[in-house]
């Protein structure tokens, strides 16, 4: 009967949390339908880098506009969590990379492997560019700026010397650069460890409602 009662809790958690994300996202695409279409359109371009400006814009359109304008207080009150709105918003980015990542296996005719290593290196660099201008924006600055010239430092720093181990000029942080990504599991690691503190900032600043 225990199991049972669990079972019927988790099963009522998980659809709750489906409705809630689905009327969360559909009150986002109807108020911001414009700016979601054409930043998402912009990730349909087969180039990492143009797709990295993608999201940087999409980014800053979502969650991270929301509060920049005092917006988000209202969706406390509908309600929402800072945690469910901090991961219905990564979910849904997640899904629209998912989506606009499907045109590199056709555009390159890409194999299956290929084709999801194409995919995890633009969710590490989700991972991370959503992580900094949300964890920007809830320490009460202009996360989008920051977003930006954090992305164009990692991409000049991970850019000097090589990934090689055995090199002379070998870059230790051009492993972990999320966009350069010499390693993919560092990078990915180094990612959500920022996306993590952003999670952290975000759930904890004026309380967890």
């Amino acid at each position: 009967m225990k199991g049972f009662e669990f079972s019927r809790i988790l099963n009522f958690s998980i659809e709750e949390n489906l409705t809630k994300m689905d009327i969360y996202i559909e009150k986002e695409l109807k108020e911001k339908t414009g700016q979601i279409l054409f930043f998402t359109l912009i990730l349909l371009i087969p180039s990492f880098t143009i797709r990295v400006i993608g999201i940087i814009l999409l980014c800053s359109a979502m969650l991270v506009y929301d509060i920049k304008n005092k917006n988000v207080e209202l969706l406390y009150f509908l309600p929402f969590s800072k945690k469910e709105l901090f991961f219905y918003n990564l979910i849904f980015l997640i899904f629209v990379i998912l989506i606009t990542s499907a045109v590199d296996k056709i555009y390159y005719n890409l194999t299956i492997l290929e084709g999801l290593l194409a995919i995890l290196k633009t969710i590490i660099a989700l991972l991370a560019i959503y992580g900094i201008s949300m964890l920007f924006t809830t320490l009460g600055h202009d996360g989008f700026i920051w977003s930006i010239v954090i992305t164009i430092a990692d991409a000049l720093l991970g850019d000097l010397g090589s990934i090689n181990l055995n090199s002379a000029d070998f870059n230790p942080y051009s492993l972990i650069s999320f966009t350069k990504q010499g390693n993919v599991i560092l990078a990915f690691l180094y990612a959500t460890l920022i996306c993590f503190l952003a999670y952290f900032a975000y759930i904890k600043k004026g309380g967890e409602n």
